[in-house]
């Protein structure tokens, strides 16, 4: 019975404990006029908010503004549109640093950063450090060092980072290389992938950076769901360098980049799901492209009205030491000035053509839907697609023993409106199960009509 009491009494005191803490967190108040956003992070503890009051922010205590490990909120009081820390475009400015060790619990919530002009991150840099970023605005800022290690992040660096940046809006920053004019993630190759740049960038916009929009290298991990990658110089999104994401890019839109679509290089392995790459123009791979060490592996995606001024409008792959899988994809109306109008393959490994519908492509030379070239023994499989043209004039074989290619057909799939966009299917179409069934005014589920690959004659069967 003592015992019972015991216990009674410490759990009553440690209620008490935590909603006097609780109770007693404090708010701090920023303002132009009174108060600095860095003199309110200094008086506050972790567990409290720093509240920013309307206006613009300039000047000493206003940029280069360091949470210094507290995980507190520093929060707008009206949002990003009605606060801003202008950073004046003075040399070794930025407006946020995270770099004492900040978790997810350390949050940068409503606030507009404009004219940062720092070396990685010019408008926020986070060094193993891992902040809430959200609803936030990063705009017209510039990263301009000359490291090798990185020469990036004009919006945002993040270097061995967890952190989670979501609903912002990354556009018009500016990285003197191509990497990573929005954001430049950051692994370590001597870290384990688990725990390496595993940043995590969702439902964001990055637009109109010069430079790639997202570039991820050294062992990153990024996390890339519900994004808009859309009208950056240089790709929308790269993996570079030993980029192992364990996590598919998933339900993002990646268009009207110039530099093309994805790029997955230098041993990485890129993963991309439900997602729609479209209106970008690359030299080769104007949809996406996977060097000769990469591996990739896309599905449920519609790769369509992309440019190569060399080979593989939609997708271009050299496989020496790689592997790519592409499945349930709609591949149409994508142009190559060269070879491989929709696909461009020469692989001495693995590749694999499942459940797609490769249409309409263009090439002004050979080739318009697909040139999928074996080298030596290289593993190639074309199974249970739609693909317009011979499959005798699409795969070029030197040893048949490592070639599967059967269950394919060579029907119009009947695309609802492919004129204005819209390649999901009709009711009457010959490629029902096959294909992503996405339209371009947004994400949306695969047709429940068959999420697997489906043998023709089971198809006939239920039809």
């Amino acid at each position: 019975m003592q015992i019972n009491r015991s216990l009674l009494y410490f759990t009553l005191l440690t209620s008490m404990l935590c909603f006097c803490t609780q109770t007693f967190a404090a708010i701090y108040h920023a303002s132009p006029e009174q108060m600095t956003i860095q003199q309110a992070i200094d008086l506050a503890e972790s567990g409290d908010t720093v509240i920013v009051a309307d206006g613009i922010y300039k000047g000493e205590g206003n940029v280069n503004i360091d949470f210094k490990g507290k995980l507190i909120t520093v929060k707008s009081q009206n949002g990003a549109e009605s606060t801003t820390v202008d950073c004046e475009k003075n040399p070794d400015t930025r407006g946020f640093i995270f770099q004492n060790n900040e978790t997810n619990d350390s949050v940068l919530d409503g606030i507009t950063i404009i004219n940062g002009i720092h070396g990685l991150g010019g408008g926020i840099h986070c060094n193993n450090a891992s902040p809430t970023i959200k609803n936030c605005v990063i705009d017209s800022n510039q990263a301009v060092t000359d490291e090798y290690h990185g020469q990036g992040g004009g919006g945002i660096y993040c270097l061995n980072s967890e952190a989670i940046i979501t609903e912002c809006i990354i556009t018009n920053n500016i990285a003197n290389s191509s990497f990573g004019g929005g954001v430049l993630i950051d692994g370590s190759a001597e870290k384990d992938n688990d725990v390496s740049g595993k940043t995590s960038l969702i439902n964001c916009t990055i637009s109109h950076n010069n430079g790639s929009g997202i570039f991820c290298l050294d062992g990153a991990n990024p996390v890339i769901e519900e994004c808009n990658v859309s009208h950056n110089k240089g790709r929308g999104i790269v993996y570079n360098l030993v980029v192992r994401s364990n996590i598919p890019i998933t339900n993002c839109v990646i268009e009207h980049n110039m530099g093309g679509g994805i790029e997955c290089s230098e041993y990485s392995i890129l993963l991309i799901e439900k997602s729609i790459i479209k209106h970008n123009t690359a030299r080769r791979g104007g949809g996406i492209y996977c060097s000769s060490s990469g591996t990739v592996d896309v599905s449920y995606c519609v790769i369509a009205n992309n440019v190569a001024t060399l080979t593989g409008g939609g997708i271009d792959y050299i496989g020496k030491w790689g592997s790519a899988k592409i499945e349930n994809c709609t591949i149409t109306q994508n142009i190559a000035n060269e070879s491989g109008g929709g696909i461009y393959v020469q692989s001495e490994t693995s590749f694999s053509l499942i459940g797609s519908i490769v249409w309409g492509n263009v090439a002004d030379d050979t080739h318009p839907e697909a040139y999928i070239q074996q080298m030596f023994i290289g593993n190639i499989t074309v199974f249970s697609c739609n693909i317009k043209g011979r499959i005798e004039d699409i795969v070029n074989i030197s040893d048949s023993d490592h070639v599967i290619i059967s269950n394919n057909i060579h029907d119009d799939p009947l695309f609802v409106d492919a004129d204005s966009g819209d390649y999901r299917l009709r009711h009457n179409s010959p490629a029902l199960a096959l294909g992503a069934h996405s339209t371009f005014d947004r994400i949306v589920s695969v047709s429940s009509v068959g999420k697997k690959v489906v043998m023709w004659v089971d198809l006939k069967r239920n039809r």
